[in-house]
């Protein structure tokens, strides 16, 4: 007997359609917000269009997945190419290239040479060398990497074995590769693309070393591409990930360069070997790249993670599973209708929000320095920001990826399918823990440091912060008197304001300022540095950067907010070119409210951390739970499609089958399987001409028609 009850491929698109409407905002004016305007928004469609209506298809990436890395790798080549034409068509500038380029959905072999080595040499060569070099590099010509990584050095930069010798004689720097293990590894773009490399190295003047140096080195011939004498590269194989990028080995055996191919922006050596600093941000400012690299880390977070978000719930409002043991007839419940799936999703969504927004946060800042530093030579700014940069890469990817894990298990069985789209993170949102300084290094290290210093200097300065995002460390900057008062200030909150954003902020400021308060105590106990001593700081470390770099995220997203809800309704339209309405402030609000509680305060370090030091009580914790479940039962679930719709996703950027904007799941799940090559004749396929699997006869059909070896019983004692 058939079902009375609507056939899927019916209900998917009306599904998806009603879930648009019960949206209590309207989604084209929270596009403009989310990038900070209209113009941005626009700006970023128009892009895509780029890719999307290329007259060859070129950046069409329906087959990628079927492809073999030689494959992806020589298509890389050809979407290099045309990524080139268009971006110097267009006469590109950084900030538009790099999202076209993310846009193409792929680590291309120039990547790191539009990324890195050319940002590098901007920044870092003299005018003199930008104006004989720059027509080459932003052309493409030259094609650049970045040389940095050896294969035996850790976080240590200054012990880097790579070295410039500087040869008196001939006035040349002699650039070599001491040993095998000091040769420069996962160069990306070097092992069969690049034509130049921006290497660091150690410079040496009679005998004295001046520490890590940028030097521009050419590696192949700009005429047939052959290596130049004394460079030896090999590509360093298949990677977990990222198959259309050539990432390298390489070694240099004594290889000679003109003296003025050091990059002469902060420091100059004469004829005579005479080493001079132009300025005395040079030693920073040497390794301003990373930190360049680290800002750009979080804001592709952000956009992986709202793209992990929109598949996953699209997905979740069309894809009904479960039966009621009262009501067997009754429709399936949307499985986004689940408690256990919302808590996964909209975690993910309230994530992809607030990083998005510490990263334009961060980025303001980083470009407020890098202007300072052309005007003036230097900045103040520039120990912030590299702080917070490494603070929040590593907070910001590690938050994406588990997220977007999240969203891809929610999906279930079809999570697991290529159709899902999430091919993705096998790419930039899993490497991005590891490159530019592991999180977990990150996190103890310099992360950690940079807090330390930051309390000192809150001391010296009369308990003043320097940054209103390190304001909470002048609760701490009484020596004798932090813990308790912060205690009773925490507990005093009544349960009313509890799930208020200044009061969750606040208790996330608490968190942080007791964590490096505590870590600044135990450094500076330098009478026991055994083994104990040593995990103990490990474990401060990482918990005190954790917690800053959680405040971070909240003080963005909470800037966001109070600035909409303070901003004239004029100026708001003037700065937005749209006008936010009282729906879409409240939206963002309530979104605020969830990520501050659900993300942040209730995790399980946080937690801990809170209960430890006494800052919440067992009555404030119960408030804060139902406040958490009601948000999301209520506005978040309510929203959750608007608000991923707004990042603007477009269907043909996604690639997902399953996650399409017209909620047609099935039916275009079933139309992308008939692309795998398996279910295919000719020479890609893998099917004869009577679609019988090529070598069937010579292989497991031997064993179908009895000709293979037959089963022996074994002989029982």
């Amino acid at each position: 007997m058939s079902s009375a009850r609507p056939a899927p491929e019916t209900l998917q698109p009306r599904d998806i359609q009603q879930e648009r409407l019960a949206c209590s905002f309207d989604v084209d004016t929270m596009s403009c917000i989310l990038p900070g305007s209209k113009a941005e928004r626009d700006n970023a469609r128009w892009l895509l269009s780029l890719l999307k209506h290329d007259p060859d298809h070129t950046f069409d990436k329906e087959d990628r997945v079927f492809q073999s890395r030689n494959e992806r790798f020589f298509k890389g080549q050809q979407v290099a190419l045309r990524y080139f034409e268009i971006r110097n068509r267009h006469g590109l500038e950084k900030k538009d290239a790099d999202m076209l380029r993310l846009f193409t959905d792929e680590y291309l072999p120039i990547q790191v040479a539009e990324s890195m080595a050319q940002p590098t040499l901007m920044r870092q060569a003299s005018q003199e060398q930008w104006a004989e070099w720059g027509p080459f590099v932003r052309s493409g010509r030259w094609l650049g990497c970045y040389m940095q990584t050896e294969l035996a050095h850790g976080s240590n930069l200054s012990a880097l074995r790579t070295t410039a010798t500087l040869d008196l004689d001939t006035d040349e720097w002699v650039i070599n590769t001491p040993e095998p293990s000091a040769g420069k590894v996962w160069i990306g773009g070097s092992g069969l693309t690049a034509t130049y490399g921006v290497v660091m190295a150690n410079l040496i003047i009679k005998g004295k070393s001046y520490g890590m140096h940028p030097f521009l080195v050419h590696l192949r011939s700009l005429k047939h591409h052959t290596l130049l004498p004394g460079r030896r590269i090999m590509e360093m194989g298949c990677k977990l990930g990222a198959p259309a990028m050539d990432n390298g080995y390489i070694c240099f055996d004594s290889v000679r360069i003109p003296r003025g191919n050091l990059l002469q922006r902060f420091q100059t050596v004469s004829k005579d070997g005479v080493y001079e600093k132009r300025n005395a941000a040079a030693q920073v400012m040497t390794r301003g790249t990373m930190t360049l690299v680290r800002v750009g880390l979080c804001e592709i977070a952000a956009h992986h993670l709202a793209r992990a978000a929109t598949i996953a719930i699209r997905y979740g409002v069309v894809r009904r599973q479960g039966t009621s043991a009262t009501q067997p007839d009754q429709l399936e419940p949307k499985i986004l209708d689940y408690a256990s799936v919302q808590t996964r999703v909209l975690t993910a969504l309230a994530s992809a929000y607030a990083i998005t927004f510490v990263s334009q946060h961060l980025r303001g800042m980083y470009n407020e320095m890098i202007a300072e530093i052309e005007k003036t030579g230097n900045s103040g700014l520039l120990a912030i920001v590299h702080g917070y940069s490494s603070v929040l890469k590593a907070v910001c990817t590690n938050e994406s990826l588990a997220g977007i894990e999240r969203c891809r298990r929610s999906m279930g069985g079809h999570g697991f399918s290529q159709a899902s789209g999430f091919d993705f993170e096998r790419n930039q949102p899993n490497a991005g823990l590891i490159y530019e300084g592991e999180n977990s290094m990150l996190l103890a290290g310099p992360s950690a440091n940079f807090l330390v210093k930051q309390l000192n200097e809150t001391r010296k300065r009369n308990g003043k912060a320097v940054r209103p995002e390190l304001a909470y460390l002048e609760l701490v900057a009484d020596v004798h008197s932090a813990g308790a008062n912060i205690s009773k200030r925490a507990q005093s909150i009544n349960t009313g304001q509890i799930g208020g954003p200044a009061a969750l902020l606040d208790l996330l400021g608490f968190r942080a300022a007791l964590l490096v308060d505590r870590l600044t105590k135990h450094r500076s106990n330098t009478q026991n540095t055994d083994g104990v001593y040593k995990h103990i700081d490990t474990n401060l470390a990482v918990r005190a950067s954790t917690a800053h770099g959680a405040y971070l995220l909240g003080f963005a997203f909470d800037q966001v907010v109070q600035q909409l809800k303070s901003v004239p309704a004029a100026d708001a339209k003037a700065r937005f070119g749209v006008a936010p309405s009282n729906p879409h402030i409240a939206a963002l609000d309530s979104l605020l409210r969830f990520y501050l509680i659900q993300n942040c305060v209730l995790t399980p370090d946080t937690l801990s951390d809170l209960l430890e030091f006494r800052l919440l009580s067992a009555a404030q914790l119960d408030r804060l739970r139902q406040s958490s479940a009601s948000l999301l039962a209520g506005p978040i679930r309510r929203d959750a499609l608007g608000l991923v719709e707004s990042f603007d996703m477009d269907d043909w950027y996604l690639c997902s089958p399953l996650g399409s904007s017209d909620g047609r799941a099935y039916e275009r799940m079933i139309e992308w399987m008939k692309r795998e090559p398996l279910n295919h004749t000719g020479e890609r396929g893998a099917r004869d001409e009577n679609g019988v699997v090529k070598g069937y006869h010579d292989g497991i059909g031997r064993l179908i028609r009895g000709e293979a070896v037959q089963f022996t019983e074994r002989s029982k004692l």
